[in-house]
């Protein structure tokens, strides 16, 4: 006769359900599958340098201070300057199961955009994009900067042309959509 408990889990592991030796753990795999990929010598390691880009490969967008920190929690004694798999995947897989560092929506920004655009003119210029994200927060470099107002020059599109912008601006929105792609 079966026990009357037999098939019935508490409130708790209805919600969390622990990982068991049978059950693959779906983000495990996921983060070992985008680490592999940066493993050239093929011996489970990865320079450090290259943890952010793993990351957001996998869709998740750390500020560098949080990436530091997931670095700094993944490393092996000491600074090595390596991160290995079997630091990387628990570390990770818990970010991805915790839903850590999740990429924005177009509409938020949208809104950021918005926020820096005081005249609700709909556009930005190059100089109130670069005063903006150089000047406070966790700045853009000049590089990111450069690299940022260089995909925004690759954008003119239409809807850019059916008014007149100064040469120097963008329409944010389109800017949005982009990101978003």
């Amino acid at each position: 006769m079966a026990n009357k408990f037999q098939g019935k889990r508490d409130a708790n592991s209805a919600e969390h359900p622990l990982p068991t030796p049978s059950m693959e753990c779906p983000f495990n795999k996921l983060a070992t599958e985008a680490f592999l990929v940066f493993d050239e010598a093929h011996n489970e390691t990865v320079d450090v340098r290259e943890v952010g880009t793993i990351i957001r490969s996998l869709g998740c967008c750390p500020s560098e201070s949080e990436l530091q920190h997931l670095v700094t929690a993944m490393e092996e004694d000491g600074t090595t300057q390596f991160v290995t798999l079997q630091k990387f995947v628990p570390t990770v897989s818990s970010v991805l199961q915790q839903k850590r560092f999740q990429s924005a929506t177009e509409d938020l920004i949208l809104r950021a955009f918005q926020t820096l655009d005081s005249e609700r003119k709909g556009f930005l210029t190059r100089k109130e994009l670069e005063s903006s994200l150089t000047g406070s927060g966790e700045p853009f470099s000049s590089d990111e900067m450069e690299e940022m107002w260089t995909a925004i020059k690759a954008l003119r599109c239409p809807s850019d042309l059916d008014r007149t912008l100064p040469p120097d601006a963008f329409e944010y929105s389109v800017y949005a959509k982009y990101m978003m792609k």
